[in-house]
């Protein structure tokens, strides 16, 4: 199950709090414990996420989650899909689904730069002080970003993504996983760069696909974008072990082979994906050891074994760079709390 750091949790509900909405009821009504998401180590799950975010709108009756200088009503999402997807390509409808939220004057403009052979997003706040944190700035970046792979049904690689504030060290971890690309902080403006060829894909969506998507939103678009055929999906899912069991390291060519393509093919696939295999082997161990540290029941170079490190030390490299402290340090402070 893929999972989200404490960070985006915390920042999701200030829009709601400055409307004067209490914080842990809506956390609570998402299934949340508020201690456990004040703590900067914690992770929830991708659905509690999309579950927190869905009672803020409805509470609100705002999908923009009280983060811009007007409301949107519930159904503007669903109408802004209904529109797009009579488009005949992915490109033609991000265009039709930027004129629809431009009609509305919601706050956020949304522009779209389009050459022979690139396209860029444009995101501005009209109000950034009712978004100082940049969440729904990102919200709004990796929404438009999925949608567009969920028309094409695959992943569309992003060549760049630009922002306008300072690396966010807080949560960087995290944010590259969120924008699967190179980064350039304190630029002009918030941008994502593309190459047009794929964005000039045929949608191979239905009407029956998107009411289901729509009927779930935004819990598609919550986790790095892959569809069931794209290579990272794939070679995730032969990764990762069922439960209990632990994970088995395997080389580009082992798995390749297990895949019936060539090692460089499928670098070059992943690449294409924007994701590598080392990604996606650090996310699957950093989500097998936040699970069986919080579990507390194996010791620390019991956990490193299953997780197929060869040494403890390792590991506690690994974690250190994944959470900012030693695995002991975060199981203690898990007991303490």
């Amino acid at each position: 199950m893929a999972t989200i750091g404490a960070h985006y949790f915390q920042v999701c509900t200030r829009g709601a709090e400055r409307a004067g909405v209490d914080r842990d009821m809506l956390l609570h009504a998402a299934g949340i414990d508020p201690d456990a998401a004040d703590r900067p180590d914690w992770r929830g799950s991708v659905e509690a996420m999309s579950l927190l975010v869905r009672t803020i709108q409805a509470t609100l009756d705002d999908e923009h989650m009280g983060c811009t200088r007007r409301r949107v009503k519930s159904g503007a999402f669903a109408m802004m899909t209904e529109l797009a997807i009579q488009a005949d390509t992915v490109l033609a409808a991000l265009a039709k689904g930027i004129a629809f939220y431009d009609l509305l004057d919601t706050g956020m403009a949304t522009r779209l730069d389009i050459s022979d052979d690139h396209v860029v997003l444009h995101v501005a706040a009209h109000d950034p002080a009712a978004d100082p944190d940049h969440y729904f700035t990102e919200f709004w970046m990796i929404i438009w970003h999925r949608f567009a792979c969920w028309l094409a049904g695959e992943t569309i690689a992003l060549e760049l993504a630009e922002f306008d504030y300072a690396r966010p060290d807080e949560y960087y971890e995290e944010f590259k996983y969120l924008f699967p690309t190179r980064h350039r902080f304190r630029a002009s403006g918030c941008r994502l760069h593309f190459d047009r060829a794929p964005l000039m894909g045929a949608i191979i969506r239905t009407a029956s696909d998107r009411r289901e998507m729509v009927a779930t939103a935004p819990l598609d678009f919550m986790t790095i974008p892959a569809s069931d055929h794209s290579m990272a999906r794939r070679v995730r899912r032969l990764l990762t072990p069922t439960a209990g069991a632990g994970f088995e390291p395997a080389t580009r060519e082992q798995i390749a082979e297990r895949l019936n393509i060539s090692p460089v093919l499928l670098a070059r696939r992943l690449r294409a994906e924007g994701t590598s295999l080392s990604a996606i082997v650090e996310n699957i161990r950093r989500d097998m050891a936040i699970a069986r540290l919080i579990r507390r029941g194996a010791t620390i170079d019991r956990i490193a074994a299953d997780l197929g490190y060869a040494e403890t030390r390792s590991f506690t490299r690994a974690f250190r760079q994944w959470m900012g402290e030693s695995p002991l340090r975060y199981r203690t402070r898990l007991a303490a709390g």
